[in-house]
C-alpha cells in the first residue's frame, strides 16, 4: 500500500515513520517543495519519496492531509 502525505510536520513525519516501519511505501509532501524533505526521506529509506502535494495525492492509495 502507498500512503500519500500532504504535510510533513510532526504528524505527517510520524505517520510516515510508522507506515515505513510496517512495510508500506510513502509519498511525502509539503508546501515548501520536495527539495526541503531530503533529511526525512533519507531517514525513511527506500520506501519513501518526496513529491509535491498534487503528486502525493495522486500516488497514494490512502491520502492523509496533516496541515493546521
Amino acid at each position: 500500500m502507498t500512503l500519500g502525505l500532504i504535510g510533513a510536520g510532526h504528524i505527517g513525519s510520524q505517520l510516515a515513520r510508522l507506515a515505513v516501519a510496517h512495510g508500506h511505501d510513502v509519498v511525502v509532501s509539503n508546501s515548501r517543495g520536495p527539495e526541503t524533505l531530503t533529511d526525512l526521506i533519507a531517514e525513511l529509506g527506500t520506501h519513501a519519496c518526496a513529491a509535491t502535494p498534487e503528486e502525493a495525492a495522486k500516488a497514494g492509495e490512502i491520502v492523509v492531509v496533516t496541515i493546521p
